[in-house]
């Protein structure tokens, strides 16, 4: 007996340390699912523009797209206001079918806006995003559409402030 009790605690200890391993190498629960798929590496998390306290750009090409929200922070459960523009050359250029997205690495819901032209080149949605039950507070935002006949999508990272 006391041999298979031996046996079943190195099986215990292999399965452990496979638990190990396997959490160890996957990314932080604060990544971004890209797609539904498999969580973005820490470093890809980082390199995302923060848009939490002011505007951020991504440079695509000869394309920049600038992410503004209103208020900075946004927060849970309140409208904001995103502001979307994309410059080539340094002048406005439309963005035609644009949307923006957003996501955590849990499923929230559908938080997908189509986005309106406003004015100086800016296109605009309203929108609200959940405080998750777990207490994360980290969303990504995805910007797609075309832009001088190219399809583009830039992505940013943003933490929600808790209500108060």
């Amino acid at each position: 007996m006391t041999r298979y009790t031996l046996l079943g605690l190195v099986v215990l200890g292999l399965v452990a340390a496979g638990v190990y391993l396997v959490t160890s190498r996957s990314a932080p629960a604060d990544a971004p699912a890209a797609g539904g798929g498999a969580p973005m590496s820490t470093s890809g998390d980082e390199a995302l523009p923060d848009v939490t306290l002011a505007d951020g750009s991504v440079d695509a090409g000869d394309v920049r797209v600038t992410l503004s929200l209103t208020p900075q922070p946004p927060v849970a459960f309140a409208k904001m206001r995103v502001r979307v523009r994309a410059e080539s050359g340094g002048d406005p250029v439309a963005i035609e079918g644009g949307r923006v997205s957003f996501e955590m690495t849990m499923p929230m819901g559908d938080h997908r806006y189509s986005l309106i032209p406003a004015d100086q080149g800016w296109q605009t949605a309203e929108v609200v995003l959940p405080l998750c039950p777990s207490g994360k507070r980290r969303w990504y935002a995805t910007v797609e559409g075309t832009v001088a006949g190219r399809p583009r999508t830039s992505r940013f990272r943003l933490d929600l402030a808790v209500p108060k």
